[in-house]
Formats: C-alpha cells, structure tokens, sequence
C-alpha cells in the first residue's frame, strides 16, 4: 500500500531542500569585484549584478521567492515620491539613526527562508555599524499566512515592539497562525488580546498595499530584495557582499538619490 505524504509536510520539505541549497550557493561566494547597472526608472538608482546576473533572485531560491505566485510588475502604477516612498514611510518600522549614512531597505515574507538567514547578520550589520539604518518593508507575498504574519509584526508596532517580534517571528519554523502570534506576543512582553485586534487595523491595510505597489513599480520578482542607498538588490546576498556594498555606498554618498531622506 502506497502511503501519501500530506500536503503541509511537502511544503515543508520543499523549504528544507531550498533552504540547504542556497545555503550551499550563498556559502560558495565571495565578495568579488561588483557590477552596477543604472536605472532608467527610478533615476538615479542601480542594479547590482551578482554572479553574472543582473541582482535577480537566485534561482535555487525561485520557487520560495513569490515566482510562482504570479507578482506582476506590468502596469503598476508610477510612485509620486520615491525617495519617501522608500526612506519615509511612517508606517515602516526602523532600527538605527534617522541620519544614519547607509539606510538599507528590506522587502521580505516570515515564510521565505532566505530572508531568515538575511535577517541573522542584518540585524547583526546595523547593530555594529552607525552608518548604517534598516527599514523593514513587510510584503508577504507566500500566500494567507504570510500577510497574517505580517499584520501581526504591524500590530506589534503599535505596541512599540516591533523589533523584537519581528526577530523572533522570523526565528519560529512552521505555518505563522494566531496560536503562535499571541505566545510570541506574551514572550516579548505585548498585550496579545490587543495584537490580535490590531490585525485588520486600516492602516495595516494601506501600509502593506503602499509596500506591494513600490515593490511592483521597482521591478521586484521576489524576495528577499534590498534598496541599499541607491543599490537595488534582488535575491541572495551574502554578509561579506553586503559590507562591502554598505562600504562603497559611505564612500559615494554624495551621489546618494535621496540626499536628507534616510
């Protein structure tokens, strides 16, 4: 008799094995000389190129990065004001100073298991360095789970514990749900009753549709994806290329787009 494997365990292997093999991929590379490649649109801005490829998601990574859920970029709508879309959303929660030289941007899912692994030396980067800011960007693009994921760190905003929900929500393996919201919710030391209220807040809802549309009008196909300065950054990164990117981005900031806005 032919046993089938349940539909939740082969999501969750499919992780796992994506998981080792970008791994794999990101542990194999090394800050090497960078490419650039400028941007029409928004002006001003650039691509990195990493590995022979203009900064797309990796594609060991693809099938966890939104691809197959069908984002699409054609037609969305121009952005008025890119340099506050990006840098000065109040919505967005934030960790280092306001004037800090470097901000880094990041567009990320709870259920993308790269961004995990960003998140462990990103956090790490900006703790370290105070040229650099990061703002996070919550786009939950893997399905119901995901955009609950994401209400819920929005909730934990308004609690003024975002950080340190985020952290470990983006630490817990499994399928995000309210169970896990309200445990980690009394773990870092917020009112869960208020966080599961706050999850369908109006403004949750216009935060996350502003994020989707300046993800759409930037071209992104994925996540994780990073505005570092004016460095587009789409897929794996490693920590070693992202200093050296933060690096360079110090040394020109005077070419920066968005002078003042970060």
């Amino acid at each position: 008799m032919k046993i089938g494997i349940p539909q939740n365990y082969k999501f969750l292997i499919a992780v796992a094995a994506a998981l080792i093999a970008v791994n794999i991929v990101i542990s194999n590379r090394s800050a090497d000389e960078f490419e650039f490649e400028a941007r029409r649109n928004p002006a001003g801005f650039r691509n990195l190129i990493l590995s022979g490829s203009t900064s797309r998601p990796n594609p060991m990574s693809a099938p966890l990065a939104g691809l197959e859920f069908g984002v699409q970029q054609q037609g969305a709508k121009p952005v008025a004001d890119i340099c506050t879309a990006l840098f000065n959303d109040p919505a967005d929660p934030a960790v280092g100073a306001s004037d800090a030289t470097v901000t880094i941007v990041e567009f990320f899912d709870y259920q993308c298991p790269y961004c995990r692994v960003v998140s462990e030396y990103l956090g790490d980067i900006q703790a370290n360095d105070p040229r650099v800011r990061v703002i996070f960007k919550e786009w939950p693009i893997l399905g119901q789970a995901s955009n609950h994921a994401a209400r819920a760190a929005l909730a934990a905003k308004r609690q003024s514990q975002y950080v340190r929900f985020h952290e470990r929500l983006m630490n817990t393996r499994g399928i995000p749900n309210e169970a896990l919201f309200r445990y980690v919710a009394t773990e870092v030391g917020i009112d869960p009753d208020r966080l599961l209220r706050d999850l369908n807040s109006a403004e949750s809802d216009a935060a996350l549709r502003r994020t989707d549309h300046l993800a759409k009008h930037l071209g992104f196909t994925g996540i994780p994806s990073f505005v570092v300065g004016r460095t587009i950054v789409q897929g794996a990164i490693t920590r070693s290329e992202l200093e050296k990117l933060i690096d360079l981005e110090v040394e020109n900031a005077a070419a920066a787009v968005c002078q003042g806005s970060s």
